[in-house]
């Protein structure tokens, strides 16, 4: 009878934990790997910008890259203005 117990112990056991990993599963698969292919894609094009593109920032900005730093980029934003702004500022191409 103790054997037929703890069988149905376990068994219950597992039935409560695979909820659970079936929750952690799915949320790696909905929101874990598409943020790193965001990541991974946006790491690519900032390494990809040159001097002579034409960019628009997270906070409006559209201007010509002039210089580009390890970790800023200087835009002309019109004829003999540069603002210097932090790469992972720069959105898309404009």
């Amino acid at each position: 009878m103790n054997t037929q117990a703890s069988a149905a112990s376990s068994a219950q056991t597992v039935m409560q934990v695979v909820p659970i990993l079936l929750i952690v599963v799915l949320f790696y698969a909905l929101v874990i790997l598409p943020q790193k292919k965001r990541q991974k894609k946006m790491a690519e094009f900032l390494s990809a910008l040159k001097v002579g593109d034409r960019v628009v920032t997270g906070g409006g900005l559209v201007g010509t890259i002039s210089s580009i730093g390890d970790r800023d980029v200087a835009l002309e934003i019109a004829p003999g203005v540069v603002v210097t702004v932090m790469k992972q500022a720069v959105l898309t191409l404009a």
